[in-house]
Parts: C-alpha cells; structure tokens; sequence
C-alpha cells in the first residue's frame, strides 16, 4: 500500500500545477498510469492548465512529424546511394549479359507451354523494352514476326496506350492485335490498383527460336 500523504501530492501536482499523468508519472515512477489516473480522475483542470497541455501536445506533435520527416529524407538519401552504386556495377550490357539476362526474364515471365510461340506479357515498359533487346539482338526475330496486344482496364485512352508501347517495343501498330479491355472486378464498377498504361503482349511465332530459347533456360537451370 502506498502512504496517504503520496496520494494527496499526486493530486496536488494535477490540481495546482496541471501535470499530465505523464508528468507525474516522470515524479514518481513506481506508480503506473492507472493509479495516477485513478487518484485524479475527479478532478477538473483549470483553462490554463488545459491550454497548456495542449499546447504541449501540439509541440509534441511537430516535433514528431519533423522527427519522421528527417528519418524519411535520410532513408531517401541512403536509398538514392545504394541505387546509384548498384547502377554502376551493371552499367552496360554486354551481348553475354543480354542473353542471360533476357533469358532469365523470360524464363520468369515467357510463356513455356507453347512448342512454336514465344510471349511476354508485363506492365513494366523498361522490363518489356529489356525484352525487345534480347529479341532483336540475341534471338534476331525479324521484325515482321512482332505481334502485339493490350490488355487495358475501363476509362484508359486505347489510341495513347497503344502509341505509347509501340514506342517502348518498335512494333508498329499496324502488327498490333484488337486491345482487349478487362471487365472491372469490383461490384461497383471500379477498379483498384489500374496499372496506367495497361499491360502489353509481345507474341512471335517462330518454332526454332522458341527451341533456342528453351535450349538457354535449361542451359541456365543446369548452371545454377
């Protein structure tokens, strides 16, 4: 039990002085906050004391905002370096990198099932144009092989989507497909998460590159 005179200096602290229950807790701390709030919850705090605690409260706020806003500008910071010294490791690919690096893509994103058709479908236009380059420049697809189709959600502009990946592919847009618009998922019509532009397919039919690129991920599967 605590001694009776310990009671009446919590509640002199709350009345006279205002404290918080943090405060007094800083005063004594083997009491817990229940206690503290148990002993003063009857009494009413004079205005000033009110404005006071929230004007410390406010402070407290500012500060904290502040405080997390500088964590968020030096983790920006760090990230920005850790990014840029990564950039530099790669720098440039060299063929050997295209190739293994094309066909890493497309070993986590090709189609396999299909004996003669090769296809990547994404959302990432430097991945897509990554892509482009292994075609073109490792698998040298000529470029009447391009197919291409759009997958759009509802309220995208179809005529900029598809003028915006014919420039990331090099594909004109007389070798693209009917853009397909994706029924909205939610009940209310809407959807979440639209991705901008839409997603792309690049498809070739070509049964001999499909058995060379196929030859390139067991190659690399065997390597690992």
């Amino acid at each position: 039990m605590y001694a009776g005179g310990l009671k009446l200096k919590v509640r002199k602290l709350r009345k006279e002085s205002g404290y918080t229950f943090k405060e007094i807790g800083a005063n004594f701390p083997f009491l817990s906050k229940s206690t503290i709030s148990e002993w003063t919850r009857d009494i009413l705090l004079a205005k000033h004391h009110k404005e006071r605690i929230a004007q410390k409260e406010l402070r407290g706020r500012t500060e904290l905002f502040h405080h997390n806003e500088e964590r968020r500008r030096m983790a920006s910071r760090t990230s920005d370096l850790i990014i840029s010294k990564a950039k530099e490791e790669i720098a440039g690919l060299e063929k050997r990198d295209l190739l293994i690096a094309g066909t890493a893509l497309y070993w986590a994103e090709g189609t396999k099932k299909s004996r003669y058709t090769l296809e990547v479908a994404n959302s990432d236009p430097k991945l897509i144009a990554l892509m482009m380059r292994f075609f073109r420049e490792i698998l040298h697809i000529p470029e009447q092989k391009f197919r291409c189709g759009l997958m759009l959600h509802p309220g995208l502009d179809i005529k900029r989507a598809e003028s915006f990946w014919s420039s990331v592919t090099g594909i004109p847009l007389e070798q693209f497909n009917k853009t397909y618009i994706k029924a909205p998922k939610s009940s209310a019509g809407k959807m979440h998460n639209t991705l901008y532009e839409g997603t792309v397919k690049v498809r070739i039919h070509d049964v001999h590159r499909k058995s060379q690129i196929k030859g390139y991920i067991e190659s690399l599967a065997l390597a690992v």
